[in-house]
């Protein structure tokens, strides 16, 4: 620290060197004491504000920073969102998440205020969750910007499942869905997806030269999500398959194949273009109610077909994820469903070890 200066006047003028480089006046004392005092104070006070320059003084909006991640995952991203998943996310930010934590910086949310927000929504479970993940992603971002020190996101029991155990259905309820309606075009969708296991976006993105009648195969190489026809499946871009087709569901095609110009797209809305997943949706709520069946979904179907499957002679897990178009073992796990007739079958069959000699 520099030396106070002896004025002609008797008093003792202090000035010292910022971090800047520039001399500052720390003033003019009756002692040569108070003046080293005062140069001391005069460093502290230049060190503070130093510190408070490099400290940005803004915080971060999490409405802008959540819309900014969002959308450096859009679908036409490498390694972006499925465009479903991308607008269901888009739906969960705008609808439970902005609401509440919209008003707030990224570095002002705390634990409690997600566990409360968390608490509250106890109502829509599977929606909570799959908003939770996304809050939890965004801040995982801020913790790697360094925006944060922890993420925040820490309830207990967000991993758990959140969709309620549904029925499992039959072949009987298909034959059901297939018997309520004389329509050749429902028809064949229902034994499509039944034979094949097939996703509705991927049944309602194959045209006609998709199928093969003399192969009895269905090339699978597109699917229509949210109205739009994306190359691959949902498993990715290159993942495509060719499941074979049982002879029923071909002599359904065969029979829709003969009322049509046998171009473009096999399953056709009222104005003749593709059906899309939204109006196989609505033809099937009608068939289920038909049916007397308003507890199944579209999406079951596949679930009966690749149990199915599943069940014949000498297939293995690995068939069944080939033909579902899975990857994960688990995922293809949860399309394998029992019931009490066939636990009744395989009880029957077991040996009975009391015989056995000892």
């Amino acid at each position: 620290m520099e030396k106070p200066r002896h004025l002609p006047s008797g008093k003792w003028q202090g000035r010292v060197t910022g971090a800047d480089g520039k001399r500052h006046s720390a003033g003019v004392h009756t002692s040569k004491r108070k003046a080293q005092i005062a140069q001391a104070r005069k460093l502290a006070e230049l060190a503070d504000a130093a510190r408070d320059a490099e400290t940005p003084t803004t915080k971060t909006p999490f409405i802008r920073y959540a819309e900014k991640y969002l959308f450096s995952r859009r679908p036409s991203e490498v390694g972006g969102l499925a465009p479903s998943s991308y607008y269901k996310y888009q739906r969960r930010l705008q609808g439970k998440l902005i609401p509440v934590f919209g008003h707030l910086a990224i570095e002002e949310i705390t634990t409690r205020q997600i566990r409360e927000w968390w608490a509250d929504q106890s109502s829509a479970p599977s929606e909570r969750k799959s908003a939770y993940y996304l809050l939890h992603s965004i801040l995982e971002v801020a913790l790697d910007d360094e925006l944060i020190n922890r993420n925040p996101c820490r309830v207990r029991g967000s991993g758990k499942k959140a969709s309620k155990t549904r029925p499992t259905f039959t072949e009987e309820h298909i034959a059901q869905l297939y018997a309520a309606t004389e329509d050749l075009q429902t028809r064949a969708l229902v034994a499509l997806l039944a034979g094949t296991g097939l996703r509705i976006g991927e049944a309602v993105a194959l045209d006609w030269d998709h199928i093969s009648f003399f192969d009895q195969r269905a090339d699978v190489v597109r699917h229509l999500t949210c109205g739009i026809l994306l190359e691959g499946t949902k498993g990715g871009k290159e993942e495509t398959r060719s499941p074979s087709l049982p002879r029923w569901v071909t002599d359904e095609l065969a029979g829709l194949l003969r009322g049509t110009d046998g171009v473009g797209a096999i399953f056709r809305n009222m104005r003749g273009t593709r059906l899309s997943v939204d109006g196989a949706e609505r033809i099937f709520r009608k068939l289920r109610a038909s049916a007397g069946l308003e507890a199944m979904h579209l999406h079951d179907i596949r679930h009966v077909s690749l149990t199915a499957y599943a069940r014949q002679p000498g297939v293995t897990l690995a068939d069944v994820m080939a033909r579902g178009g899975h990857k994960s073992v688990i995922v293809a796990a949860t399309y394998q469903h029992s019931d009490d007739s066939r636990d009744q079958a395989i009880t029957a069959t077991l040996p009975n070890p009391l015989l056995r000699k000892v």
